[in-house]
């Protein structure tokens, strides 16, 4: 039954069952008109707005009086932090609240027969260079990143989608390649060489395989030629899929030679730029052609396999000096003939290049030496005390070839990993990491090296060294640290997604593993019940 107000408001009204309102449409009427004379009174910012944008501003205005007046409580607070939750949720409203022309609102917008029923209603034409090209592309989750800007250049020349392919990929959180692909696909005026290589090589590194091929195909319908970074990216796909031979026909091939030819000013002579020779020193990719349970692997003996290899790349190797030559070159060569059973002409090579680097160097060039130090100290077998002694002698007369040549927490984590296996682990590995700690800094240490000195420690039966690498001090210290050094752009996926969880499970492993020895040993002569 209505009040009495509500019955003198609504005296005017029929009194048939047929002709007479709801009080649910009064209401949502009166709503709409207070909405109206509160949006009236405010100035607008702007003439047009997008159509993406008209329906949040719409909500936001109507539901954002009720949030601040209805549903705030007492208007009145009584101590200072609800004062300051107020004055939080006022400034978030001033921030989200948004205007847009009245001219835009119509009759059905305000005024309907049913609630809650849709209407149809007219909704104003928006120039398409006003509202661009959406970079969610099929990707509802991108809403939740307003930071970033939402729209991008109409892709009306090669440089614009490149430049828009460009700022997809390097989004957070990024684009998969299947919508980059589509994105590519409408724009087939605006197609380069250029665009299909950054696609080509992300392909690459997502181990989709089948993508280049087919992305190939389209460069070829398209007729849009090949340059040395398109014979470059093919070559490390073949490599990468077990064809080798066949990667080391397209470095010989006509077009390829042709153009080596144009950049060598009319030279006949072969000289193969320095980047094309270093993709052959790559491998077989197993585990990304693995179907239905079956592993491809190489036809012959890999040791065999590797040295026919080595030779037939030094050979016909570019023109370098060893002595001056890139990190990357000395790292190919030094690991080829570590894996071909070859450690001491290795390690000359390096230490060769170690001692003619000048005194100055850029801040990435010393990371990029270390990475060629690591390969000697990764340890895949179980070598023993005398394995880890020699990785360490080994590591330490590496470090003293130039004195900005630094380790880091990965230095000595794959250092510890030469003691699986040995009796006493758990003391070598805390004395180790000590002496690293005293000679280049706390900052040596890290959560991954907590953990395998942690676990080193268990198989010795040490529970001290484990509860102190254990602690919640310790786990709280931060995950795996940046590699410094690197180039800007996108990171790489090893620094995305850093395996935390898999270190974090590792931690509950260890923690109850310690706890069953320390209940073993407070009750050594329990009987387990049957």
């Amino acid at each position: 039954m209505l009040s009495r107000g509500w019955s003198r408001f609504l005296g005017h009204a029929p009194q048939s069952q047929s002709q007479s309102i709801s009080f649910l449409s009064i209401l949502q009427n009166a709503a709409g008109q207070a909405w109206l004379r509160r949006a009236t009174g405010k100035p607008c910012h702007s003439s047009t707005v997008a159509h993406g944008d008209t329906l949040r501003s719409v909500t936001e205005a109507v539901v954002a009086p009720i949030t601040c007046r209805s549903f705030r409580g007492n208007t009145h607070p009584t101590n200072k932090s609800q004062t300051r939750v107020d004055r939080a949720l006022r400034r978030k409203q001033k921030k989200n609240l948004r205007h847009f022309p009245l001219e835009l609102i119509t009759e059905a917008d305000v005024k309907f027969t049913e609630p809650g029923q849709a209407t149809d209603a007219s909704i104003p034409k928006i120039d398409d260079e006003e509202l661009g090209t959406c970079c969610i592309w099929g990707d509802p989750s991108m809403a939740r990143w307003p930071a970033q800007r939402r729209t991008l250049p109409r892709a009306t020349s090669r440089v614009i989608l490149y430049r828009n392919l460009t700022r997809l990929l390097y989004r957070t959180p990024p684009i998969t390649l299947p919508q980059l692909m589509d994105y590519h696909d409408i724009h087939p005026e605006a197609q380069s060489t250029r665009s299909y290589n950054l696609l080509i090589s992300m392909a690459i590194r997502t181990a989709s395989f089948g993508s280049v091929q087919l992305l190939l195909e389209n460069m070829a319908a398209a007729n849009i030629s090949h340059n040395l970074e398109t014979h470059k990216l093919v070559i490390r796909w073949q490599i990468r899929i077990g064809e080798w031979d066949a990667a080391w026909q397209i470095l010989t091939s006509p077009p390829v030679v042709s153009s080596l030819q144009s950049i060598n000013e009319g030279n006949d002579s072969p000289c193969w730029p320095d980047f094309l020779w270093l993709e052959f020193f790559g491998s077989l990719k197993r585990r990304s052609l693995r179907r239905k349970g079956v592993i491809v692997q190489e036809q012959d003996d890999p040791f065999i396999l590797y040295s026919q290899r080595f030779l037939q790349l030094m050979e016909d190797r570019p023109f370098f000096s060893p002595t001056h030559a890139k990190p990357r070159i000395i790292h190919s060569i030094a690991y080829v003939l570590l894996q071909i059973n070859q450690p001491q002409q290795a390690l000359q090579l390096v230490k060769t290049y170690f001692s003619h680097l000048p005194a100055n160097l850029s801040p990435e060039f010393p990371m990029n030496c270390l990475d060629i130090i690591h390969i000697f100290i990764i340890s895949h077998k179980r070598g023993g005390v005398k394995k880890f002694h020699e990785h360490r002698s080994i590591l330490l007369s590496l470090l003293a070839l130039h004195p900005s040549f630094k380790p880091t927490s990965t230095t000595l984590f794959l250092l510890l990993g030469s003691l699986r296996g040995v009796v006493r682990s758990g003391v070598l590995a805390s004395e180790c990491l000590a002496s690293f700690k005293r000679k280049w800094g706390p900052e040596i240490e890290d959560y991954r090296v907590r953990l395998r000195i942690a676990s080193l420690a268990l198989k010795q039966g040490r529970l001290d060294i484990s509860r102190k690498m254990l602690t919640p001090k310790a786990q709280n210290e931060g995950a795996v640290q940046r590699s410094l050094g690197r180039r800007k752009g996108r990171p790489r996926f090893k620094d995305i997604f850093r395996g935390i969880g898999k270190l974090k499970q590792l931690s509950i492993r260890l923690k109850r593993r310690m706890k069953r020895l320390k209940r073993k040993r407070s009750y050594p002569n329990k009987i387990p019940l049957s």
